[in-house]
C-alpha cells in the first residue's frame, strides 16, 4: 500500500516550471494581445481612409458641379445685361442668390481660362464682357 500513495503523490503534483516560466506565459499573451490591438487598429484605419477618399470626392465633384452651373449662370446673366456686367453687380447678384464668393470666383476663373469672357476696366471699375 505504501507505494500506491506514493503513486497519487507524483500524480498530484504538477509538472515542475522553472522560475521564469510564468512570465513567458505573460508575455506571449501579450504579444498576441498587441498583435490583435495592432491588427484591429491598422483595419479601422484602412476604413476611415476609403471613406473619406469616398467623401472627398464626392465633395469634389459637387464643388466641381457648382462652379459649372454658376458658371452658365454667369454666361446667362451677362447676356441679359447686354454683353458687359461689373464685379460689383455680379457679387451683388451672387448675394442674392446665396452663391459663395469663393465659387463665383472660381467660375469667374474658369470662363475666364476658357476664353469665354474677358476682363475689361470701364470707368475705373472692373467688368466682364462676353468674348464675340
Amino acid at each position: 500500500m505504501p507505494t500506491r500513495s506514493k503513486k497519487k503523490k507524483s500524480e498530484e503534483k504538477p509538472s515542475s516550471l522553472g522560475i521564469t516560466a510564468f512570465l513567458l506565459g505573460e508575455e506571449e499573451e501579450k504579444k498576441e494581445e498587441k498583435q490583435q490591438t495592432k491588427a484591429t487598429t491598422q483595419a479601422k484605419a484602412e476604413k476611415n481612409v476609403k471613406e473619406t477618399t469616398v467623401e472627398k470626392s464626392a465633395t469634389m465633384t459637387k464643388a466641381e458641379e457648382d462652379v459649372e452651373s454658376v458658371a452658365e449662370k454667369i454666361v446667362e446673366l451677362i447676356r441679359k445685361r447686354g454683353g458687359i456686367i461689373s464685379k460689383d453687380d455680379l457679387v451683388a447678384w451672387a448675394k442674392l442668390r446665396g452663391i459663395k464668393l469663393s465659387t463665383l470666383m472660381k467660375a469667374v476663373e474658369e470662363l475666364t481660362k476658357r476664353k469665354v469672357i474677358v476682363r475689361r476696366i470701364v470707368d475705373e471699375k472692373l467688368c466682364y464682357e462676353l468674348r464675340t
